[in-house]
């Protein structure tokens, strides 16, 4: 089967490499050379470190085997079976896009749209209803196991249930979610529990530092293997039941973006890429955060391959 990405920037890359790792011929297309050439050397660096750490037992060079890029889109989705969109979250690009595949893809081609946030189906309902949905990955696709794929009540089922398929062959965890909610079901968990940590940050009650050790040492240590609703049978859902009623009237409801967070943007405190946010990653500290943080999602995904749940 033969994949094609369109996108060559911050995703585009790590999605391909997952069909690469799954064995699959694939092309990723950009405009732009430079960001081709960047994308694929990224692609082989993070091969390398994959097969380094025995997450992989081919050779870079196999996987590297199955990649073309091009400038040509009609080059790029020649052949293929699935394409995936991974261009910057802007309507009129993924206008542009998606009416040039109109042109160039047969009817039975399944068009999927990495986007985090835009209801598409709903935005392009002409667009090849039924064969065009979200198919959501994680950064970094090639470590994080869920895949999102969300799907309306035009979308063919048929379509659904391969991309699944494949994406399971592949080694990857999919969900799917049935109609557009904003933020998906990632995204709204992830956000739910930084507006509580934000709020109690600004209220005093806590320190950045304590609330990440409380993520990583007690709700992350164990999530990774038991999720919510099996925490919630665990615990005795008449307990979830008492302590919930006691505590959810108690949880900020904040709808407004909290002043911890627009006060920093408005110093230009960006987090890792400006060197500080919560926390210091001047000099050499970035790259330090960003190797140990890919060690270690390498070393978790060797376990959750070893114990697959």
């Amino acid at each position: 089967m033969k994949v094609t990405v369109i996108g060559a920037g911050v995703m585009g890359p790590g999605i391909a490499q997952v069909w690469m790792m799954g064995g699959h011929e694939t092309a990723i297309v950009d405009i732009s050379e430079e960001a081709l050439q960047k994308g694929t050397e990224d692609i082989r660096e993070s091969l390398t470190t994959m097969y380094q750490m025995g997450v992989l037992e081919k050779s870079p060079d196999h996987y590297m085997s199955l990649l073309t890029t091009t400038v040509s889109m009609q080059e790029a989705v020649e052949g293929a079976s699935l394409i995936i969109e991974a261009v910057p979250e802007r309507p009129d690009i993924k206008q542009t896009i998606y009416s040039q595949l109109d042109k160039l893809c047969p009817e039975d081609t399944v068009i999927v749209s990495n986007t985090s946030s835009l209801p598409l189906p709903d935005m392009f309902p002409d667009f090849r209803p039924g064969k065009f949905f979200v198919c959501h990955f994680f950064n970094p696709p090639p470590i994080i196991p869920l895949v999102e794929l969300v799907k309306t009540d035009r979308t063919d089922q048929g379509a659904v249930e391969w991309l699944k398929s494949e994406l399971l062959k592949c080694g990857k965890k999919p969900i799917v979610v049935n109609g557009f909610v904003m933020g998906f079901l990632v995204n709204r968990l992830q956000m739910a529990m930084m507006r509580e940590a934000l709020h109690l940050v600004q209220c005093g009650v806590v320190e950045p530092d304590d609330v990440d050790t409380a993520a990583m040492a007690a709700i992350g240590f164990k999530t990774a293997w038991q999720g919510m609703f099996d925490t919630m049978d665990y615990i005795g859902l008449d307990t979830v039941a008492l302590v919930s009623g006691i505590i959810f009237p108690n949880l900020s409801n904040d709808t407004e973006v909290p002043a911890i967070i627009t006060d920093k943007v408005q110093k230009g405190h960006l987090g890792v890429k400006s060197g500080q946010g919560f926390f210091n990653y001047e000099g050499e500290r970035a790259a330090e955060v960003m190797n140990r943080r890919q060690t270690l999602l390498l070393e978790q995904l060797k376990l959750f391959k070893k114990y697959p749940s």
